[in-house]
């Protein structure tokens, strides 16, 4: 009976796998013990894969944050006209910044609309894509942050 053990995803094995084992070698073998045991399989993996789906929500959170956080930024800036240099310097970089973490939530809704669900994990370009432009997001409001410092 042990052996069903192997039927769980590898992650929950390595996380339950020892507890499993020692609750097996306690317990009857019984035809509710294995029925449970199938129940417990189903449910790891159906767990494990919606967990890989749930990143994807994660992810379009985050980028929702950090929009709002951006518009707050840019709503707060001086006007072009009483900046100094760096002040101008700085409002473009934030500028591009912002571009570029639009551009990054416009592909990532493409990606999900055009492949569902697939479109929330890194196979697709498109989503590729959204996360490099999110890199290009990284470095620029980090050069901003650095800039107004």
């Amino acid at each position: 009976m042990r052996w069903l053990i192997y039927l769980y995803p590898k992650t929950w094995r390595k996380r339950y796998g020892e507890e499993l084992t020692d609750v097996l070698k306690q317990t009857d073998t019984s035809f509710k013990t294995i029925v449970d045991l199938f129940t417990g399989i189903m449910d790891a993996w159906n767990i494990e894969i919606n967990e890989k789906y749930n990143y994807g929500y994660r992810i379009v959170q985050l980028l929702v944050a950090a929009t709002i956080v951006n518009a707050f930024l840019v709503s707060n800036l001086k006007p072009l006209g009483e900046a100094t240099g760096v002040n101008i310097f700085a409002t473009i970089v934030v500028l591009i910044a912002m571009l570029s973490l639009f551009l990054s939530v416009v592909t990532l809704g493409v990606s999900i609309y055009k492949y569902g669900r697939e479109g929330f994990t890194l196979k697709p370009k498109l989503s590729k894509t959204a996360v490099g432009l999110m890199g290009v997001y990284g470095v620029f409001i980090i050069t901003f942050l650095t800039l107004i410092n």
